[in-house]
């Protein structure tokens, strides 16, 4: 039977799964943390298999916890379990070698397949939400040959415009705020604009943002 355990800080969130975990063979709960530092107490006293993981934590950044812990073990599987429905936070945690990204609507048949692949080498996305990345990202790829952007720009684009400061975007990408002006000035000289105002309105207008 595998171990799993549980960092979340709805409590809700955590029932319901156990309820539906409750009657399984295949897996056992045996743990639970509200938080990032009671997370890194409790996965070393229980060494589960599973990891289902929330990226909005008190006091912590779920994708800094994903880091520390993967760097510390190769081995435990990890489910992001979030409300956020963002292609740049799915492939962050792609990136973050997460194994499974579910949205808090999944349905129970979802749950159960992202636990049934975890011990192969997929990244498992909710279905519903693969398909609109895909919807997208075929889109965006011919969007951004039109218009000769690069799939860094699109990026800084789509954070504009949802109001993210530069030093905001610099630090969600890994990048020096010097970096992130420079992508806006390209930008802008590309799309042939002046002002954010205008960006906004683009990006909604050309679904980036």
């Amino acid at each position: 039977m595998k171990k799993i355990v549980i960092c979340e800080d709805h409590r809700i969130v955590y029932d319901g799964l156990e309820l539906f975990l409750a009657g399984s063979k295949e897996y056992a709960i045996v743990g639970y943390a509200a938080n990032g530092k009671a997370l890194i107490t409790l996965l070393k006293d229980t060494d589960p298999d599973i990891l289902i993981l929330d990226l909005n934590l008190p006091g912590s950044d779920g994708f800094t916890l994903l880091h520390e812990i993967r760097t510390r073990n190769e081995k435990i599987r990890i489910i992001i379990l979030t409300m956020y429905n963002d292609s740049f936070l799915i492939e962050k945690a792609r990136e973050e070698r997460a194994n499974a990204y579910l949205l808090k609507n999944a349905s129970n048949e979802e749950i159960m397949a992202a636990l049934a692949q975890l011990d192969e080498n997929n990244f498992y996305v909710t279905r519903s939400v693969q398909h609109e990345m895909d919807r997208r990202k075929i889109y965006r790829d011919r969007f951004a040959q039109k218009m000769k952007l690069t799939r860094r720009e699109l990026e800084v684009i789509e954070k504009l415009a949802r109001g993210e400061s530069s030093q905001e975007i610099a630090e969600k990408l890994f990048l020096s705020q010097h970096t992130v002006e420079t992508h806006r000035k390209n930008i802008f000289r590309k799309l042939e604009i002046n002002n954010i105002a205008d960006l906004v309105r683009f990006a909604h207008e050309n679904g980036i943002a």
